[in-house]
């Protein structure tokens, strides 16, 4: 059975440290340009072709993904959102 003093020295998730928010920051300011943009897949897919260059790039290493929201009673209005991995 492991301790909890050998649990806080596994080795990370991925393979490498990913400091979660640092880089959760860093895509919120990535983002504040499309603020005022409305609300398509088309939007969607501009944000995910910039995500996949900067972790080309190497300034976003966390797992992600690009989801449009819609409220099909129309009572809130849809949004895009960037799902960071919960697990690192």
């Amino acid at each position: 059975m492991e301790s909890s003093a050998d649990s806080l020295h596994e080795h990370p998730f991925y393979g490498y440290e990913i400091i979660r928010g640092r880089e959760e920051e860093y895509i919120k300011e990535l983002l504040k340009k499309y603020k005022k943009e409305a609300v398509t897949q088309e939007l969607r897919k501009k944000i995910w072709d910039e995500l996949q260059m900067e972790k080309y790039l190497g300034r976003v290493t966390i797992p992600f993904k690009v989801v449009l929201r819609r409220d099909e009673a129309k009572k809130f209005p849809d949004y895009i959102e960037v799902v960071l991995d919960t697990k690192v």
